[in-house]
Protein backbone atom coordinates (compact mmCIF):
# COMPACT_ATOMS: atom_id res chain seq x y z
CA UNK A 1 0.00 0.00 0.00
CA UNK A 2 1.37 3.30 -0.98
CA UNK A 3 1.39 5.53 2.27
CA UNK A 4 1.96 9.44 1.74
CA UNK A 5 5.03 10.71 3.86
CA UNK A 6 4.28 13.32 6.58
CA UNK A 7 5.32 16.60 6.17
CA UNK A 8 8.42 16.11 8.91
CA UNK A 9 9.42 12.80 6.40
CA UNK A 10 8.92 14.64 2.79
CA UNK A 11 10.92 17.97 4.60
CA UNK A 12 13.98 15.31 5.05
CA UNK A 13 13.52 13.07 1.97
CA UNK A 14 13.65 16.82 -0.04
CA UNK A 15 16.71 18.04 2.07
CA UNK A 16 18.68 14.70 1.41
CA UNK A 17 18.06 14.90 -2.33
CA UNK A 18 19.36 18.61 -2.23
CA UNK A 19 22.06 17.72 0.06
CA UNK A 20 23.56 15.16 -2.53
CA UNK A 21 22.77 17.48 -5.68
CA UNK A 22 25.30 19.66 -3.96
CA UNK A 23 28.09 16.96 -4.76
CA UNK A 24 26.96 15.82 -8.27
CA UNK A 25 28.87 19.67 -9.49
CA UNK A 26 32.13 17.54 -8.35
CA UNK A 27 30.88 14.53 -9.64
CA UNK A 28 30.24 16.34 -12.88
CA UNK A 29 33.58 18.07 -13.12
CA UNK A 30 35.07 14.92 -12.73
CA UNK A 31 33.45 13.11 -15.35
CA UNK A 32 33.81 15.73 -18.14
CA UNK A 33 37.87 15.33 -17.81
CA UNK A 34 36.96 12.42 -19.74
CA UNK A 35 33.50 12.71 -21.71
CA UNK A 36 31.81 15.43 -23.07
CA UNK A 37 28.21 16.82 -21.42
CA UNK A 38 26.23 14.89 -23.48
CA UNK A 39 28.12 11.48 -23.33
CA UNK A 40 27.96 12.02 -19.10
CA UNK A 41 24.52 12.75 -18.88
CA UNK A 42 23.74 9.45 -21.46
CA UNK A 43 25.69 6.88 -19.29
CA UNK A 44 24.13 8.86 -16.06
CA UNK A 45 20.83 8.39 -17.27
CA UNK A 46 21.31 5.10 -19.21
CA UNK A 47 22.53 3.43 -15.85
CA UNK A 48 19.98 4.96 -13.84
CA UNK A 49 17.27 3.40 -16.04
CA UNK A 50 18.77 -0.14 -16.00
CA UNK A 51 18.89 0.12 -12.26
CA UNK A 52 15.13 1.15 -12.08
CA UNK A 53 14.47 -1.79 -14.30
CA UNK A 54 16.78 -4.10 -12.09
CA UNK A 55 14.20 -3.27 -8.95
CA UNK A 56 11.12 -3.93 -11.11
CA UNK A 57 12.56 -7.54 -10.91
CA UNK A 58 12.32 -7.44 -7.49
CA UNK A 59 8.50 -7.37 -7.83
CA UNK A 60 8.85 -4.66 -4.85
CA UNK A 61 8.06 -2.00 -7.38
CA UNK A 62 6.08 -1.33 -10.13
CA UNK A 63 5.67 0.70 -13.34
CA UNK A 64 2.19 0.88 -15.19
CA UNK A 65 2.17 3.04 -17.62
CA UNK A 66 0.21 1.31 -20.49
CA UNK A 67 -3.15 3.06 -21.48
CA UNK A 68 -2.57 5.77 -19.45
CA UNK A 69 -2.45 9.96 -20.28
CA UNK A 70 1.32 10.30 -19.77
CA UNK A 71 1.10 14.32 -20.67
CA UNK A 72 1.29 15.37 -17.18
CA UNK A 73 4.61 13.00 -16.20
CA UNK A 74 6.21 13.31 -19.63
CA UNK A 75 6.26 16.75 -19.37
CA UNK A 76 7.77 16.86 -16.00
CA UNK A 77 11.02 14.80 -17.98
CA UNK A 78 10.82 17.02 -20.59
CA UNK A 79 11.28 20.06 -18.16
CA UNK A 80 14.44 18.07 -16.45
CA UNK A 81 16.68 16.02 -17.34
CA UNK A 82 15.87 16.85 -21.44
CA UNK A 83 16.02 20.88 -21.09
CA UNK A 84 17.62 21.69 -17.43
CA UNK A 85 20.55 19.00 -17.30
CA UNK A 86 22.13 20.11 -20.88
CA UNK A 87 21.73 24.18 -19.43
CA UNK A 88 23.45 22.78 -16.59
CA UNK A 89 26.58 20.99 -17.33
CA UNK A 90 27.51 23.12 -20.36
CA UNK A 91 27.52 26.06 -17.50
CA UNK A 92 29.54 24.04 -15.43
CA UNK A 93 31.91 23.10 -17.71
CA UNK A 94 32.54 26.75 -19.16
CA UNK A 95 32.47 28.51 -15.31
CA UNK A 96 33.43 27.08 -12.06
CA UNK A 97 31.79 24.23 -9.46
CA UNK A 98 30.89 27.14 -6.80
CA UNK A 99 29.36 29.58 -9.50
CA UNK A 100 27.52 26.81 -11.26
CA UNK A 101 26.03 26.05 -7.55
CA UNK A 102 25.10 29.60 -6.57
CA UNK A 103 23.32 30.06 -10.14
CA UNK A 104 21.31 26.83 -9.11
CA UNK A 105 19.60 29.55 -6.47
CA UNK A 106 17.68 31.08 -8.61
CA UNK A 107 15.17 27.94 -8.41
CA UNK A 108 13.49 28.75 -5.11
CA UNK A 109 11.43 32.11 -6.14
CA UNK A 110 10.77 30.63 -9.35
CA UNK A 111 9.29 28.05 -8.04
CA UNK A 112 7.27 30.20 -5.85
CA UNK A 113 5.88 32.34 -8.49
CA UNK A 114 4.57 28.94 -10.71
CA UNK A 115 3.34 27.50 -7.55
CA UNK A 116 1.41 30.12 -7.23
CA UNK A 117 0.26 30.46 -10.92
CA UNK A 118 -0.23 26.90 -11.51
CA UNK A 119 -1.20 25.22 -8.88
CA UNK A 120 -2.83 27.80 -6.45
CA UNK A 121 -0.78 27.35 -3.77
CA UNK A 122 -0.69 30.52 -1.22
CA UNK A 123 2.35 32.17 -0.30
CA UNK A 124 3.03 33.99 3.13
CA UNK A 125 4.46 37.61 2.83
CA UNK A 126 7.27 36.62 4.46
CA UNK A 127 7.91 33.55 2.12
CA UNK A 128 8.37 35.56 -0.48
CA UNK A 129 10.70 38.24 1.31
CA UNK A 130 12.73 34.95 2.50
CA UNK A 131 12.78 33.04 -1.40
CA UNK A 132 14.12 36.75 -2.83
CA UNK A 133 16.52 36.54 -0.17
CA UNK A 134 18.06 32.84 -0.49
CA UNK A 135 17.87 34.22 -4.78
CA UNK A 136 22.05 33.29 -4.61
CA UNK A 137 19.32 30.45 -7.86
CA UNK A 138 16.92 29.50 -10.27
CA UNK A 139 16.66 26.61 -13.08
CA UNK A 140 14.10 22.99 -11.83
CA UNK A 141 11.25 25.17 -11.32
CA UNK A 142 9.12 23.95 -13.53
CA UNK A 143 9.68 20.44 -13.12
CA UNK A 144 9.01 20.55 -9.60
CA UNK A 145 5.70 22.29 -10.38
CA UNK A 146 4.85 19.82 -13.00
CA UNK A 147 6.14 16.53 -10.81
CA UNK A 148 3.89 17.94 -8.21
CA UNK A 149 1.03 18.27 -10.51
CA UNK A 150 1.08 14.66 -11.37
CA UNK A 151 2.00 13.49 -8.05
CA UNK A 152 -1.86 12.16 -7.55
CA UNK A 153 -1.37 9.85 -10.97
CA UNK A 154 1.58 8.43 -11.08
CA UNK A 155 3.86 7.35 -8.33
CA UNK A 156 7.39 8.29 -7.48
CA UNK A 157 8.92 5.67 -8.51
CA UNK A 158 6.56 5.91 -11.71
CA UNK A 159 7.75 9.72 -12.20
CA UNK A 160 11.58 8.51 -11.85
CA UNK A 161 11.18 5.85 -13.97
CA UNK A 162 9.54 8.11 -16.90
CA UNK A 163 12.51 10.96 -16.31
CA UNK A 164 15.52 8.11 -16.18
CA UNK A 165 14.13 6.87 -19.65
CA UNK A 166 13.59 10.45 -21.40
CA UNK A 167 17.34 11.29 -20.44
CA UNK A 168 18.86 8.01 -21.42
CA UNK A 169 16.98 8.47 -25.08
CA UNK A 170 17.44 11.96 -25.80
CA UNK A 171 21.11 12.48 -24.11
CA UNK A 172 22.02 8.88 -26.15
CA UNK A 173 20.68 10.56 -29.68
CA UNK A 174 22.39 13.61 -28.90
CA UNK A 175 25.71 12.52 -27.87
CA UNK A 176 25.82 10.17 -30.95
CA UNK A 177 24.92 13.52 -32.72
CA UNK A 178 27.57 15.23 -31.36
CA UNK A 179 30.04 12.77 -32.21
CA UNK A 180 29.15 12.26 -35.62
CA UNK A 181 27.60 9.07 -35.23
CA UNK A 182 31.16 7.91 -33.64
CA UNK A 183 30.12 5.00 -31.32
CA UNK A 184 33.57 4.77 -29.48
CA UNK A 185 33.72 8.23 -28.86
CA UNK A 186 30.66 7.80 -26.28
CA UNK A 187 31.56 4.41 -25.20
CA UNK A 188 35.19 5.25 -24.47
CA UNK A 189 35.00 7.38 -21.49
CA UNK A 190 33.86 4.14 -19.47
CA UNK A 191 37.15 3.11 -19.84
CA UNK A 192 38.39 5.28 -17.24
CA UNK A 193 37.68 4.48 -13.79
CA UNK A 194 37.48 7.94 -12.39
CA UNK A 195 34.93 8.54 -14.93
CA UNK A 196 33.14 5.48 -14.02
CA UNK A 197 32.84 6.17 -10.85
CA UNK A 198 31.16 9.56 -10.84
CA UNK A 199 28.76 8.50 -13.10
CA UNK A 200 27.85 5.59 -11.02
CA UNK A 201 27.59 8.20 -7.85
CA UNK A 202 25.53 10.71 -10.54
CA UNK A 203 23.29 7.50 -11.35
CA UNK A 204 22.93 5.25 -8.48
CA UNK A 205 22.75 8.37 -5.65
CA UNK A 206 21.90 11.29 -7.40
CA UNK A 207 19.30 10.50 -10.10
CA UNK A 208 17.87 6.94 -8.96
CA UNK A 209 17.42 7.54 -5.34
CA UNK A 210 17.53 11.37 -4.75
CA UNK A 211 14.71 11.43 -7.17
CA UNK A 212 12.76 9.59 -5.70
CA UNK A 213 13.04 10.69 -2.51
CA UNK A 214 12.22 14.31 -3.55
CA UNK A 215 9.34 12.97 -6.10
CA UNK A 216 8.05 11.62 -2.34
CA UNK A 217 8.41 14.85 -0.88
CA UNK A 218 6.49 16.73 -4.13
CA UNK A 219 3.32 14.75 -2.94
CA UNK A 220 3.53 16.53 0.35
CA UNK A 221 5.21 19.96 0.73
CA UNK A 222 3.80 22.71 -1.53
CA UNK A 223 6.53 24.09 -4.80
CA UNK A 224 7.64 26.67 -2.23
CA UNK A 225 9.02 24.88 0.81
CA UNK A 226 10.42 21.88 -1.03
CA UNK A 227 12.41 24.62 -3.92
CA UNK A 228 14.12 26.28 -1.32
CA UNK A 229 16.02 23.83 0.08
CA UNK A 230 18.05 23.58 -3.24
CA UNK A 231 19.84 25.97 -1.86
CA UNK A 232 21.44 23.56 0.15
CA UNK A 233 23.26 22.39 -2.70
CA UNK A 234 24.15 25.75 -3.53
CA UNK A 235 26.38 25.39 -0.04
CA UNK A 236 27.79 21.79 -0.50
CA UNK A 237 28.80 22.82 -4.00
CA UNK A 238 30.32 25.77 -2.88
CA UNK A 239 32.44 24.30 0.17
CA UNK A 240 32.92 21.49 -2.58
CA UNK A 241 34.40 23.40 -4.61
CA UNK A 242 36.56 25.53 -2.28
CA UNK A 243 37.78 23.06 -0.53
CA UNK A 244 38.50 20.06 -2.63
CA UNK A 245 39.40 21.78 -6.27
CA UNK A 246 40.63 24.54 -4.32
CA UNK A 247 38.16 27.11 -6.20
CA UNK A 248 38.20 30.90 -4.80
CA UNK A 249 35.84 32.12 -1.61
CA UNK A 250 35.60 35.39 -1.07
CA UNK A 251 33.28 37.63 0.82
CA UNK A 252 30.46 37.57 -1.49
CA UNK A 253 30.51 33.79 -1.58
CA UNK A 254 30.35 33.85 2.45
CA UNK A 255 27.74 36.57 2.50
CA UNK A 256 25.55 34.85 -0.68
CA UNK A 257 25.95 31.40 1.47
CA UNK A 258 25.06 32.85 4.94
CA UNK A 259 21.71 34.40 3.04
CA UNK A 260 20.86 31.70 1.37
CA UNK A 261 20.71 29.26 4.85
CA UNK A 262 18.17 32.10 6.48
CA UNK A 263 16.46 31.99 3.63
CA UNK A 264 15.81 28.64 3.78
CA UNK A 265 14.70 28.50 7.17
CA UNK A 266 12.55 31.78 6.98
CA UNK A 267 10.09 30.07 4.21
CA UNK A 268 9.90 26.86 6.09
CA UNK A 269 9.12 29.43 9.12
CA UNK A 270 6.80 31.03 7.50
CA UNK A 271 4.87 28.71 5.34
CA UNK A 272 1.46 29.12 5.16
CA UNK A 273 -0.45 26.70 7.12
CA UNK A 274 -1.80 23.82 4.98
CA UNK A 275 -5.29 23.04 4.02
CA UNK A 276 -7.40 20.13 5.95
CA UNK A 277 -7.36 16.93 4.46
CA UNK A 278 -10.35 16.16 1.58
CA UNK A 279 -12.56 14.37 4.20
CA UNK A 280 -12.34 17.19 6.40
CA UNK A 281 -12.87 20.23 3.93
CA UNK A 282 -16.10 17.65 2.89
CA UNK A 283 -17.69 16.88 6.31
CA UNK A 284 -16.98 21.16 6.80
CA UNK A 285 -19.10 21.74 3.73
CA UNK A 286 -21.73 18.90 4.80
CA UNK A 287 -22.21 20.80 8.01
CA UNK A 288 -22.76 23.69 6.27
CA UNK A 289 -24.77 22.61 4.16
CA UNK A 290 -27.25 20.93 6.42
CA UNK A 291 -27.41 23.97 8.51
CA UNK A 292 -28.34 26.11 5.71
Amino acid sequence: MHRTPSPTAAFWLAAFTYFIWGFTFLASRVAQNYGSPFVLLFWRFALAFVLMNLLCLTGRFHVRLRGRDLRPVLLAGLFEPVLYFPCEQYGLKLTSTSFSGVMIALIPLCSLIYGAVFLREKATLQQVLFSVLSVAVFAGAAYMVASRACADSFSAFERTYVTCLMGAAAFGVLSLLEHRNDLRAVVQPMTHAPFVLAILFLSVVASVLSYIALNRALEVLPVARTAVLINLSTVVSVLTGVLILHEPFGWISAVASAAILVGIWGVQRFAAPPPPPRHERSLTQNIFTSEG
